[in-house]
């Protein structure tokens, strides 16, 4: 009886104590279950820390950029601003890109910029408070196309990479010229950071359609950059249907609109981003004919737009070669990110015509492949302190926070040179729009390239060019009435021949725009200085020939003061209308004198009646 008790007692506490093990793995088994999921959650969470603050800084710095810089390419002004200003406003400039006998460009990038502009005018009715909307409008699209990048790098490759990123980008001279521009290659920039976000967090539908998007709406050239996006999904993923898929919905969403924005305005079917490809590479002058340079002209302009950073970007996939034999700490991606900037540069130092914005699609890159080599240089110098110096192993980071305090020295010595040598056209046509005349003939000379658009001319008034010592083709007015974008004008040409027709007579002009050096020509006389002209209003401008190349380029204190010359920016108006102006005041003045002395005298009788 007892051994029937022990065997059913060890039976029962045996399968007990089996069950408590059981149920013990299982709340252990959860309890870790629950702890991953915790852990994964608080970094999920705290995976892109801040990114509200990173968004507002990025916003802060380009709507800055948008109120303050200048327009540093006259293409931006002639082949974009004016025909926002025509198609908003019915008056501006037409180029012979614009030509329906060429037709290079699409009104549809444009189109969208005018529709901005003409729904901002029924509600501001100052064409200049417009003008600064649309260019905020563009920084606050660049602000959150680096958003997307800064998280997608941080994702990938860490913080450090993405905060280097960060400062690069924010601080330099070239993302401040660049992140308002209203030009196809700053929407080409755009689009391709966006594009290369998405394909980093494996959005490989997203980032087709923004490369679609940057070559089709922007820069056809642009294509190019998309190569290691397309190796990524075609070659080393396998693919290929994907890819079709992909490309054929993003070419049908970005070339469908444009098509037909194109054929209501220029009434015939047009394929602009074809036409500007077949000219640039078929034509036997192509884009020689507006000038060439040598290969130094892109790393002089890359050096004043990243300073130290364009150098480090110059060795990064070296540099990345030489780590990767070392380390296995960064991926192979990056070479995805480092190759596109190499083939741009292939591409455009290799053309014989050169252009500060034909860089702008690859800026964002330029500060990723500079990121990339200073955290190769933060690894390096921390391995050798911790092998050397074990006690100073943190005293690497000194390097990396050397480098960002000459980086951000020298680009807000640029970005205050941009700001103080070139300020005077935006100025001085910011009192053009506020003339007195309702239909005044403002003229330009030999300052027609720094024209900021017409959305600097008050309503009625009108700008005509008069000769100087350029021999190009000027554009022409837009055809008045509905026929201005399909009517084909026989006065322009392919070939930047100069056509005469453009110019008036110098007694024709109301008010002029000009700079004195203190130099002229029979073309181009100082006519501040010149009877019949006064000027009215002037700012100083730099005088580039006479100022040494370090004071032009980078405002230094003390320095810069000593070695810069300066010309003067005027507005000359016609002596004779300022002699009219001040009959006429003085006329209104004996009217109201009048005026005032018959009320006293009517006063006076009412109170003799009474």
């Amino acid at each position: 009886m007892a051994d029937e008790l022990e065997k059913r007692w060890n039976k029962s506490y045996g399968s007990s104590k089996m069950k408590y093990e059981n149920d013990r793995k299982l709340l252990h088994s959860l309890q870790q279950k629950q702890s991953i999921k915790a852990a994964e959650k608080k970094a999920e969470d705290s995976l892109v820390p801040y990114t509200e603050w990173i968004f507002s800084i990025l916003t802060a710095a380009r709507i800055y950029a948008a109120l303050t810089s200048h327009i540093t390419d006259c293409d931006e002004t002639y082949n974009f601003w004016e025909p926002s200003h025509f198609l908003a406003f019915r008056s501006g400039f037409q180029t012979w890109e614009y030509n329906p006998k060429f037709a290079l460009r699409s009104y549809f990038y444009v189109g969208a910029h005018a529709a901005i502009a003409k729904i901002a005018s029924l509600l501001i009715d100052h064409k200049v408070f417009v003008f600064y909307l649309i260019r905020m409008m563009l920084g606050m699209f660049c602000a959150i196309s680096e958003d997307q990048f800064y998280s997608a790098i941080y994702r990938k490759f860490g913080s450090f990479v993405a905060n280097c990123w960060l400062i690069t980008s924010l601080f330099a001279p070239g993302m401040f010229i660049s992140s308002t521009s209203f030009l196809p290659s700053s929407f080409a920039m755009y689009s391709m950071t966006l594009a290369y976000a998405a394909w980093l967090d494996g959005c490989h539908q997203a980032s087709v359609l923004w490369v679609a998007a940057a070559s089709i709406i922007g820069w056809p050239f642009a294509a190019v950059l998309g190569i290691p996006i397309f190796w990524d999904i075609v070659i080393k993923n396998g693919q290929l249907k994907k890819f079709i898929e992909y490309f054929f919905i993003a070419f049908v969403y970005t070339i469908s609109p444009l098509i037909l924005v194109d054929l209501m305005l220029y009434k015939r079917m047009v394929i602009a981003p074809l036409n500007i490809v077949l000219y640039n590479v078929l034509n036997i002058h192509g884009s020689t004919l507006y000038g060439t340079e040598p290969l130094s002209f892109y790393i002089y302009n890359g050096f004043l737009n990243f300073n130290i950073a364009f150098c480090l970007a110059l060795i990064a996939l070296p540099c990345f070669v030489v780590y990767k034999y070392f380390n296995n700490d960064l991926k192979w991606k990056v070479c995805y990110l480092l190759m596109p900037m190499y083939i741009w540069f292939a591409i455009m130092f290799s053309a014989p015509h050169k252009e500060e914005r034909f860089l702008y699609p690859v800026y964002p890159l330029i500060s990723f492949s500079a990121s990339i080599v200073l955290y190769i240089i933060w690894k390096a110098t921390s391995a050798c302190f911790a092998y050397f110096y074990k006690h100073m192993k943190e005293a690497s980071i000194l390097n990396i926070t050397g480098f960002f305090i000459i980086y951000i020295a020298l680009s807000c010595c640029r970005i205050s040179a941009l700001e103080t040598y070139y300020r005077a056209p935006m100025h001085i046509f910011k009192d053009v729009y506020n003339i007195p005349e309702a239909e005044a003939t403002v003229c330009i000379g030999k300052e027609w390239h720094r024209f900021p658009s017409s959305f600097f001319i008050p309503t009625g008034a009108t700008v005509r060019f008069v000769k100087s010592e350029f021999k190009g083709q000027l554009p022409q007015r837009y055809f008045p009435g509905t026929n201005g974008t399909s009517g084909i004008n026989p006065d322009q040409n392919d070939e930047n021949r100069e056509e005469p027709s453009v110019y008036i007579s110098i007694k024709e002009c109301d008010y002029l725009v000009d700079v004195d050096y203190g130099t002229e020509t029979k073309l181009e006389p100082r006519y501040n200085t010149r009877s019949g002209w006064t000027s009215i209003k002037s700012y100083p401008f730099l005088n580039s020939a006479k100022s040494k190349t370090i004071a032009r380029a980078f405002n230094i204190p003390g320095y810069s003061r000593k070695n810069i010359k300066y010309g003067t920016y005027h507005l000359l108006k016609r002596s004779r209308l300022i002699k009219h102006q001040e009959e006429e005041r003085d006329r209104i003045k004996e009217l109201q004198k009048e005026r005032e002395e018959k009320i006293m005298q009517d006063k006076l009788h009412g109170n003799d009646e009474l």
